[in-house]
């Protein structure tokens, strides 16, 4: 997942926001207590400090994330798609996470 290190802050927002999506999607919401593990695995994997990156990520229109990660390279799209089958299995309901998780890839054209 190094190619993520690299990318520009508004494309590891748009990740996280998409990592929000299949969260919230799958579990009605985001609990702090069971997905806290989750958000901050996202925040280290991205390089991002602080909660602030995630709370301005899931404010972001859901339309422009799916066209940033859309444009992302080849080696990026399957690392984020790597990114985002890890976080299906943290914490909430697996199985509907992945699902949640796949539409995603649709959505992005992964």
């Amino acid at each position: 997942m190094a190619e993520l290190n690299a990318l520009a802050l508004h494309q590891k927002s748009a990740i996280l926001h998409c990592a929000y999506q299949i969260i919230a999607s799958a579990d009605g919401g985001v609990d702090e207590l069971r997905d806290g593990e989750v958000i901050e695995y996202l925040l280290t994997q991205l390089q991002l400090t602080g909660i602030y990156a995630w709370d301005a990520a899931i404010r972001l229109s859901p339309h422009d994330c799916f066209l940033h990660i859309a444009g992302l390279s080849e080696p990026e799209k399957e690392s984020f798609k790597a990114l985002m089958l890890d976080i299906s299995q943290l914490g909430g309901n697996a199985s509907l996470r992945r699902v949640c998780a796949e539409s995603i890839f649709v959505l992005c054209h992964i």
